[in-house]
C-alpha cells in the first residue's frame, strides 16, 4: 500500500510538469506576474524581486516559499545553510554513541545476550510464516493430486480449482517474500550487534590500558 501510494504521487508530480511543459532544474524559481500569471526560471526577474516566490527542487516539488523579499539572496542562503548544519560533529556524535554503549552494556556477554532476545522475536516471526508456507505447500500438492486425479477419469478441471489453486500459490510467493525479508533483517541485526561488540571491546580495552597506565605512573 505503502509503494502504490508513493508510486501515485510520483506519477502526480510527473504529470503536473509535463502538463506545465517546464523543464524544472535545481534551484528554479516560481513566480507570478501581474496579471497573475505563472513563470519558471533560474532566478526572479527584478520587476519581480518584491513579489513573494517558491524555490523548487529538482523534482519539481516546493522546497521554500519566500514572503519576505527584501532580505538579499546571498543573505537568506547563508542564513538557511547555517540554519541546516549539523547540532554536533561527527566527532562529537560519535563520542555519544560511545558513551552510550559503555552505559548499556556491562560486558561482551550482554552483548551477545541482547542479540539472542531480537534474534529470538525474529525466529518466533519465522516459525509462524513457516508454519504457513508448510501448510500453503501441503494444500497446493492435495490440489494438484485431485486435479490430476479428475484428469485421469476424463474429468476437467473446474474453474473454481484453478482459482484456488492460483490463490494457494499466490500465498505461497508471498510467504518465500516474508522469510526473504526476515533473512535481511537478521544480516542486518548481526551486522548492528557484531560492530557494537567490536566498538564496545576496543572502548573496554583502551579503558583497561589507561587505568594500568595511571597505576604505572602512580
Amino acid at each position: 500500500m505503502e509503494l502504490k501510494l508513493q508510486r501515485n504521487v510520483l506519477i502526480a508530480v510527473a504529470s503536473s510538469l509535463c502538463l506545465l511543459a517546464v523543464p524544472v532544474a535545481a534551484d528554479t524559481y516560481r513566480w507570478k506576474d501581474k496579471e497573475g500569471k505563472v513563470h519558471y526560471g533560474a532566478a526572479v526577474p527584478a520587476e519581480y524581486a518584491e513579489q513573494p516566490y517558491d524555490v523548487l527542487n529538482s523534482a519539481g516539488i516546493v522546497i521554500e516559499h519566500v514572503e519576505d523579499t527584501t532580505e538579499p539572496v546571498g543573505q537568506r542562503e547563508q542564513r538557511k545553510s547555517q540554519e541546516r548544519a549539523p547540532l554536533f560533529s561527527d566527532e562529537e556524535r560519535q563520542r555519544q554513541s560511545d558513551r552510550l554503549l559503555i552505559i548499556q552494556y556491562q560486558s561482551d556477554a550482554d552483548i551477545q545476550e541482547a542479540l539472542e532476545l531480537e534474534l529470538a522475536q525474529l525466529g518466533y516471526d519465522s516459525m509462524i510464516i513457516h508454519q504457513s508456507y508448510d501448510s500453503t505447500t501441503t494444500a497446493i500438492t492435495n490440489q494438484i493430486r485431485q486435479a490430476a486425479d479428475q484428469q485421469r477419469t476424463g474429468s476437467t478441471i473446474t474453474e473454481g480449482q484453478q482459482k484456488q489453486i492460483d490463490k494457494l500459490y499466490r500465498r505461497l510467493a508471498r510467504d518465500e517474500k516474508r522469510l526473504a525479508v526476515l533473512d535481511s533483517r537478521e544480516a542486518k541485526i548481526r551486522d548492528r550487534f557484531n560492530a557494537d561488540l567490536k566498538r564496545y571491546q576496543k572502548l573496554t580495552n583502551k579503558q583497561q590500558e589507561d587505568d594500568e597506565t595511571q597505576l604505572d605512573q602512580g
